[in-house]
């Protein structure tokens, strides 16, 4: 089964506007085989990686497991009907790639989710306090970075086709659905609510990534910053429904979303989670927020 998330990767026009986005946001910057790739401070693990092309797009997900369960996946893949194909890269083309049923390829390797070295935020809460003696409200020029890219949300051309494809032959579960809207997959052993989302679409492209921050603060300083170098606001702060998490969210210089979380759920492997089927509709989509979600939260720009 999959086990992390390991990257997720774009075609665009200009290496370059992709490298003051992501730097902008704190990202760490490398080169790898004549593209970008960037990490979150403290992790060792490449987290986007940007490819020159034509016009933006999304290249492909990258997804980890272990070297023992590698095998299974491939005879998973082939007994459904699934072919492998060659990497399309030179550099950092290792593990199995393949399509999913959108044509959206797809990569396993085997490799662990990397750890993040930097300590968490030290929080109050009642009976557990771990910050004393000390402001808990900080100065608004403190670091505030991603700490790793926790999910990645993508257009469907058939949001159940994919569901069953992504459970039935990779070993992901089902979280929760909004109708025939979106739909929130997890890893099948210990996971976050969702690491791959799903929105139904007459075209496949990339919706959001999803950097989880230190907390609240965090999340509002990153978003701001990224306002002021002239990016445009995408939605929020709010908390969803379906995952729990805070959140806020940054158009990118193509229209795709970025969003920056903090304290999404987590549901053990051998957890008993009953599946929500919500409503399809605005309201689904949030617990709260500053104002309701814009017209074009779930606009398909590549597409377009």
């Amino acid at each position: 089964m999959l086990r992390s998330l390991q990257h997720a990767a774009l075609t665009v026009p200009d290496l370059e506007v992709g490298r003051a986005f992501y730097e902008g946001m704190g990202l760490e910057t490398a080169q790898l085989g004549g593209s970008l790739v960037f990490r979150c401070p403290g992790r060792a693990q490449n987290q986007v990686r940007l490819v020159e092309g034509k016009k933006k797009r999304l290249a492909h997900v990258s997804f980890g497991t272990t070297a023992a369960e590698l095998p299974g996946l491939v005879r998973a893949l082939e007994a459904g009907g699934t072919k492998l194909i060659d990497s399309p890269y030179k550099a950092g083309g290792d593990g199995i790639w393949f399509r999913d049923p959108d044509g959206d390829l797809v990569n396993v390797v085997a490799a662990p989710d990397q750890p993040q070295s930097r300590p968490p935020v030290a929080l109050n809460n009642a009976g557990d306090f771990k910050r004393l003696g000390r402001r808990g409200a900080p100065n608004r020029d403190i670091e505030a970075t991603p700490r790793r890219l926790g999910h990645v949300l993508k257009f469907s051309l058939d949001l159940q086709r994919a569901i069953d494809f992504y459970t039935g032959k990779l070993g992901m579960k089902l979280s929760d659905r909004i109708g025939n809207l979106a739909a929130f997959l997890r890893f099948g052993g210990d996971s976050d609510h969702h690491t791959l989302a799903l929105a139904q679409s007459q075209g496949t492209g990339l919706h959001h990534m999803s950097f989880e921050m230190g907390n609240l603060d965090q999340i509002q300083f990153c978003a701001q910053r990224m306002i002021d170098k002239g990016y445009r606001d995408g939605w929020g702060v709010g908390r969803h429904i379906y995952g729990s998490n805070y959140f806020h969210y940054i158009r990118d210089p193509w229209n795709s979303l970025v969003e920056f979380f903090w304290d999404i759920d987590f549901i053990p492997g051998n957890a008993h989670w009953e599946v929500e089927n919500a409503e399809a509709g605005p309201e689904s989509l949030y617990q709260w927020a500053t104002m309701p979600p814009p017209e074009d939260f779930l606009a398909n720009f590549e597409r377009a």
